[in-house]
């Protein structure tokens, strides 16, 4: 069995052309929002064994927000190649990695993130908003259209 949690970064400063989009910081409402979310998410008693984070600014301050609220560390490998990737790079570099653990952790952006929560489920998984999780089930290996949607969460629905 394997678990897969996908995480959109929390709300971060709007674009501006003084400062380059990667290296963007979160807004307070995102720290808020992803400290509820890390929160709801210590109810499901899941521990990450391998954390794959998208290496810009705001990706890399949600994880660190994430595992202050649960008062966890995770290793965190941090990828340059999940910085706004597609669906299918994303879904490729995870399943380069599934092999090495079984409770996998992927924080990116959207649309990449999103519509590969919506492809993997056995049934369709709503946008992810910023600080949205999503956690799926698979039997074996983590493929398209065969995982178990367990749990949505978002600032919203706590």
């Amino acid at each position: 069995m394997k678990i897969l949690i996908l995480l959109r970064h929390a709300k971060s400063e709007d674009p501006s052309l003084l400062k380059k989009d990667f290296n963007r910081n979160l807004k307070q409402r995102g720290i808020n929002d992803i400290h509820s979310v890390a929160n709801a998410f210590l109810h499901f008693n899941l521990y990450p064994t391998l954390v794959l984070c998208s290496s810009s600014n705001r990706t890399r301050e949600t994880i660190s927000e994430f595992q202050k609220a649960i008062n966890s560390q995770y290793k965190v490998n941090y990828l340059d190649d999940l910085y706004h990737a597609s669906a299918s790079n994303i879904l490729e570099i995870i399943q380069n990695n599934e092999s090495t653990a079984d409770v996998i952790m992927v924080l990116g952006h959207n649309f990449g993130i999103s519509e590969l929560a919506f492809y993997l489920g056995e049934d369709a998984c709503n946008e992810l908003p910023t600080s949205g999780l999503v956690i799926f089930q698979f039997s074996d290996h983590i493929k398209a259209g065969e995982g178990k949607c367990l749990h949505y969460i978002t600032p919203k629905t706590i």
